[in-house]
């Protein structure tokens, strides 16, 4: 079943849009994973996840938009940023446009860390705008995902032995070069800011940790382990594709919440 919206047809979008009127947005990064990873890594994985996930739970899946918070990187070569209120009404412009075209529900899938604390104020700030769509920021790990904890050898790191797994799974033979993997291992932290100046939070607190932008021990990674991964990560988000097509919580309290808005002038 075709899914990705860069491959349908007149047709079938039509026909997806119309039987269940929700796209799926995978968000990334261009950023460095260390020596031996790929620079859209992130991006490479939630839009792959996202798209086998559509054919179990059928819906659209726009292609990867690779521009997302990624500051911390902005040091290392490859890495592209975008001033912020730029990036913020880029995500604005974007979301209203995949809504113009039928879609009621949209769910953002990001594939980077550093977006988290992006998304966050980005979907605060939507409620001093009417829409016609509701959106749904996905967070988390689903209960397939955190099952797997103990098939790690090393504890989750940023293009540590789990993310070298997954893209081992998703890209061609020769993509993932662990041979490029010069550094000692395992990566520990360098510092933690946190304890240097208690209290206090800066933007250099990744930074501070990680310096090289790479954590742990990749060569622990493979291919079977990044398999049983991605298999977990398609069957957690299909569940939730489920119950945001069921969901009806959500729209009707943005309504509510509409509603009340525009009572605003009037004393409410």
């Amino acid at each position: 079943m075709q899914v990705r919206w860069e491959y349908l047809t007149p047709p079938e979008f039509k026909k997806l849009v119309k039987e269940e009127q929700i796209c799926i947005l995978p968000l990334g990064i261009l950023e460095r994973h260390g020596e031996h990873l790929p620079y859209g890594t992130d991006g490479l994985s939630v839009h792959a996840i996202a798209c086998r996930a559509a054919e179990l739970e059928p819906c659209v899946v726009f292609p990867t938009y690779w521009f997302g918070q990624g500051h911390e990187a902005s040091c290392f070569a490859g890495s592209v940023n975008f001033p912020p209120r730029l990036l913020y009404e880029m995500l604005e412009v974007l979301l209203d446009q995949i809504a113009r075209n039928g879609f009621k529900k949209i769910v953002i899938f990001s594939g980077h860390g550093g977006n988290s604390h992006f998304l966050d104020y980005f979907a605060m700030t939507q409620l001093d705008r009417e829409v016609d769509y509701t959106l749904y920021i996905l967070r988390g790990a689903g209960k397939r995902q955190l099952a797997l904890a103990d098939m790690w050898e090393t504890k989750y790191g940023h293009a540590g032995e789990e993310e070298t797994s997954q893209i081992m799974a998703i890209t061609p033979e020769g993509v993932v070069k662990l041979e490029q993997q010069v550094y000692e291992e395992p990566i520990l932290p360098r510092m933690d800011l946190t304890q240097q100046v208690p209290g206090v939070h800066s933007g250099l607190w990744w930074y501070a940790k990680y310096p090289l932008h790479v954590t742990e021990s990749p060569s622990h990674a493979t291919k079977e382990k990044g398999e049983r991964m991605i298999e977990a990560r398609v069957l957690d988000l299909a569940d939730r594709l489920r119950a945001i097509k069921e969901d009806k919580v959500l729209p009707s309290l943005q309504q509510e919440f509409y509603e009340r808005v525009r009572r605003v002038p009037e004393g409410d």
